[in-house]
C-alpha cells in the first residue's frame, strides 16, 4: 500500500527548507557545501564535513536531558512542517500520532563535551544528562514538542537508520496503530564517528568522490529531514520499500552487491513497477572503493545503462543515521511541485568515473522527459540494506 509524505522538513549542508535545499542541490552544484573543520579530528587532519550552518532553535526551556544539537537540528525540520502537521491532525487524537526517529550518534557530542570537562575537572558538568545520548532520545523530543502519545521510538542501524524509520512508519499506518507518523532522522557532528571511520580508513583527505578514479572514502556530515507521514491525499508516496541483511561483514559490503541488488528487487517486487518504471536512482554512493564496486555492479545488474544515477554525499556528507531520510528528502524534492523542469542531481566529481566499475549512468545533472518513480539507497554496516521507492501519486 503506498503511504501519503505529506510534507517535508530538511536542515542540512545544502541549506534549510525545501526551497532553499532544491535549489542548492539542482541550480548551484558547482558551490562546494563540504567545508573544511581542523578541530574534529584527534591529530592534526583537515576533515571535510557537512556542515549546517544556519541558526537553530534553543532549547534551554526543556528538560536538561532534552537538550541537544541534534534535538536543535530536528526542531528546525520540525518547525518547517508545524502548520501540516497540525491541518492534517486535525480531529485525530493524540493516541493516533505516532514519532519515528531514525539516529546513528543521537546525543554523543554532549556527551563528549561532557567527557572534556570531567577530564579537566574531575566531575562531569552539572548540566549534563546521560540520557541526552541515549538512542530513543530524537524520538522522545519530537513526542515531547507536539504531545504525540502513539508509538514513539529511534532506529539505529546504523546508515539504513533512518531509511527504515520511514518504512517502520508506514507499517505502524498499515497496521492500524497511527493515523499519522512524523518519521525521518537525524545526526550531529562529533569527534567519534568521524575518528572512527578515519581508524577504519575510511575517510576522504579532501572531498569525496563517489564512482570517480582515486576515490579514497567519506565527508562526514549532520543534518535532519522529517516527513509528514499519512493516508491523506498527496503528490508524493512512499510506494514500497526492499529490505535485505546479508550479514556478509562487520563493516564491508558483500563484494557483488547481492544484499543491494535484492533489496532494490524486492522493492519492484512489492510495488508492482517494473524495473523500466523508474526515472532515476539516488545511490548510497559513499565514495570508499568498495561501497562503489558493489553498488555499481547491483545497479548494472538490475537497471544496465537505461536509468541515470547519482550519489548526492557530494553536497551534504554522509550524514550516517540521517543519511536515508535526508537522501529520500532530496527524492521527495525532485518528485514534488519545486521540479517543474524534472531535472535530476549530477554525480558530482573531481576526477574522472571509474572505468574499472560496472558502466552505470552516472547523471550529468540533465533533465528527464519525465519524473514519476524514484528509487533511494541506503546500505550499513553489517549488509543492513535498504532501498526505498517513492512516486508521484496525481
Amino acid at each position: 500500500m503506498a503511504i501519503n509524505l505529506n510534507d517535508l522538513g530538511i536542515v542540512c549542508a545544502l541549506g534549510e527548507g525545501k526551497t532553499a535545499v532544491f535549489d542548492s542541490l539542482i541550480n548551484h552544484p558547482e558551490k562546494e557545501y563540504l567545508l573544511p573543520d581542523e578541530h574534529i579530528g584527534i591529530g592534526e587532519q583537515t576533515f571535510y564535513t557537512g556542515q549546517v550552518k544556519v541558526s537553530l532553535p534553543q532549547l534551554s526551556h526543556l528538560p536538561k536531558h532534552l537538550q541537544s544539537r541534534n534535538n536543535q537540528l530536528l526542531l528546525n525540520a520540525y518547525e518547517q512542517i508545524k502548520d501540516s502537521v497540525t491541518r492534517l491532525s486535525k480531529n485525530v487524537p493524540n493516541s493516533r500520532i505516532a514519532v519515528v526517529i531514525g539516529t546513528s550518534t543521537s546525543g554523543i557530542l554532549e556527551g563528549e563535551q561532557a567527557r572534556s570537562v570531567l577530564a579537566n575537572s574531575q566531575k562531569m558538568p552539572d548540566e549534563y544528562h546521560y540520557a541526552t545520548q541515549e538512542m530513543g532520545a530524537p524520538a522522545e523530543f519530537i513526542a515531547h514538542v507536539m504531545q504525540a502519545e502513539g508509538p514513539v521510538y529511534s532506529i539505529s542501524t546504523a546508515c539504513s537508520s533512518s531509511a527504515k524509520a520511514l518504512v517502520s512508519a508506514k507499517a505502524l499506518i498499515e497496521s492500524d496503530l497511527a493515523d499519522i507518523v512524523i518519521c525521518g532522522g537525524v545526526d550531529t557532528l562529533s569527534r567519534l564517528p568521524i575518528n572512527g571511520f578515519k581508524a577504519l580508513e575510511s575517510t576522504a583527505e579532501a572531498y569525496c568522490n563517489p564512482f570517480c578514479e582515486d576515490r579514497d572514502g567519506i565527508n562526514i556530515g549532520e543534518g535532519a529531514a522529517l516527513f509528514v507521514m499519512s493516508k491523506q491525499t498527496s503528490g508524493v508516496a512512499l510506494i514500497a520499500a526492499g529490505e535485505t541483511s546479508d550479514a556478509y561483514h562487520v563493516s564491508s559490503p558483500s563484494p557483488e552487491g547481492e544484499g543491494a541488488y535484492a533489496a532494490m528487487e524486492t522493492a519492484l517486487n512489492i510495488s508492482g513497477i517494473t524495473k523500466n518504471d523508474i526515472d532515476y536512482v539516488n545511490l548510497h554512493g559513499t565514495g570508499t572503493i568498495k561501497n562503489d564496486d558493489m553498488e555499481a555492479k547491483a545497479i548494472y545488474r538490475l537497471f544496465g545503462q537505461r536509468v541515470p544515477v547519482s550519489s548526492t554525499k557530494r553536497f551534504t556528507g554522509h550524514t550516517l543515521g540521517a543519511a536515508g531520510a535526508i537522501e529520500a528528502g532530496l527524492t521527495w524534492l525532485l518528485l514534488s511541485t519545486l521540479n517543474k523542469d524534472n531535472a535530476i542531481p549530477v554525480n558530482k566529481c573531481d576526477l574522472s568515473r571509474d572505468k574499472s566499475l560496472s558502466p552505470i549512468n552516472l547523471s550529468q545533472g540533465q533533465k528527464l522527459d519525465k519524473l514519476v518513480y524514484c528509487m533511494t539507497n541506503s546500505f550499513a554496516f553489517g549488509g543492513n540494506n535498504i532501498s526505498l521507492l517513492l512516486g508521484k501519486t496525481q
